[in-house]
């Protein structure tokens, strides 16, 4: 784990980084970085990544309050940063805050069974007024509710994807020039603004990387001192509907290849891998759905709500859970697809409101992100969560 001190000092002289741009350094290896020209608050951030792999790089997204390195100004950042290191397999959850120096953050590390390198997966960041969470795949891997790293967060940030390389190797990793070049790949990033009124994420934007919006976004051109590499702009490159954030040698800028291809699917999420949803985190909704307790309660016919970016990592029959309770018998709702139901099942009476069992049927699903949703045929139930698990 990196040491305290020292990662908040390289905190530090990364944000003043970022607020007082200058030309690029004389350094013997360039990086890539590129930043929003505009501030967002809550809101859902997705995103599709392929990320670099080498022990002492680092594929990052993050949001950063412009200002908060100066002194006595509270520091607010959110980050997701994915190490090349150990085949690309660990990445890191954080929200650093305060107005004291060393700031406070809350570092979690994780790791994956699969390597994050191997194809494109689905990040996606959530941050509302209550909560925090962090999803690869689909799959919660963390979640803050309430507290200082939540209630604290008050500032539009502004947006940034990076791949730099640094000499913290106690963190990182010991850094070999040998494996250069490496790449980032992007897919695409879609944001959804939080909408309070409705307790969900409404409509945002969307950017495929067909092209570079220069109104949107901003390539940077500075360093700072834990960074090995200056930010060059170029290697920031967007060709065939893919963004590229590279990182070469001097001399060496740019990307001449082709991008590695995105099917849609998760390719290094193995097969026996499950999808967890928690109900009460759907995008969207119809009716006048109540959530407590983390569960989706008395849910009434003709409601529904749905989940955004599914990642199904393989074209196969999948077994589809739901961990539900109700206390009547004629209950039941329907797996739905983009308005195409895949699979109606009903809900038995468990024995109460608040006593949960779960059901399941069988659906065949097609690898890509999709959109999913619960459509209640008959109303008169609850849902916990839904776990989707490939059939072998």
């Amino acid at each position: 784990m990196l040491n305290l001190n020292r990662f908040i000092g390289a905190l530090l002289v990364i944000a003043v980084a970022l607020c007082f741009s200058s030309v690029t350094q004389a350094k013997s290896y360039k990086a890539a970085e590129i930043y929003s020209k505009q501030t967002y608050k809550y809101g859902r951030y997705e995103m599709r990544m392929r990320v670099a792999k080498g022990s002492g790089v680092l594929s990052t997204f993050f949001t950063y309050k412009n200002g908060s390195e100066q002194s006595g100004v509270f520091w607010e950042e959110i980050d997701l940063e994915i190490f090349g290191k150990n085949n690309a397999t660990q990445w890191q959850s954080n929200v650093i805050i305060g107005t004291n120096r060393p700031t406070t953050k809350t570092e979690g590390l994780h790791t994956m069974p699969y390597s994050l390198g191997d194809g494109y997966n689905t990040y996606v960041l959530e941050w509302t007024p209550s909560y925090i969470a962090w999803f690869v795949n689909g799959t919660q891997v963390r979640r803050i509710n309430g507290g200082q790293f939540v209630t604290s967060l008050t500032s539009p940030q502004d947006i940034r994807f990076n791949l730099w390389a640094a000499n913290i190797a106690e963190w990182v990793g010991a850094f070999n020039p040998n494996i250069l070049p490496v790449y980032q790949f992007i897919n695409y990033i879609d944001y959804k603004p939080w909408n309070s009124a409705t307790n969900s994420f409404g409509t945002g934007w969307r950017d495929d990387f067909n092209s570079f919006d220069s109104n949107r976004w901003t390539k940077a051109n500075w360093t700072f001192g834990e960074n090995l590499a200056d930010f060059d702009t170029n290697n920031v490159v967007v060709k065939n509907g893919i963004l590229i954030l590279a990182l070469t040698r001097e001399g060496q800028t740019g990307y001449a290849g082709t991008p590695p291809a995105d099917g849609g699917s998760s390719s290094s999420t193995p097969a026996t891998s499950s999808i967890h949803i928690e109900a009460e985190r759907f995008n969207e909704a119809g009716g006048n759905l109540t959530i407590s307790g983390g569960v989706v309660s008395y849910i009434d016919a003709g409601e529904w709500f749905k989940y955004l970016g599914v990642s199904i990592p393989q074209t196969a029959m999948y077994r589809v859970e739901y961990r539900v309770a109700s206390a009547l018998t004629t209950a039941q709702f329907t797996l739905d697809r983009d308005g195409v139901g895949l699979g109606t099942i009903s809900v038995p009476n468990t024995g109460g409101w608040g006593t949960f069992q779960t059901i399941s049927h069988n659906i065949y699903l097609n690898a890509g992100t999709q959109n999913l949703a619960i459509y209640a045929n008959t109303g008169g139930f609850n849902i916990d969560w839904i776990k989707l698990t490939k059939i072998n």
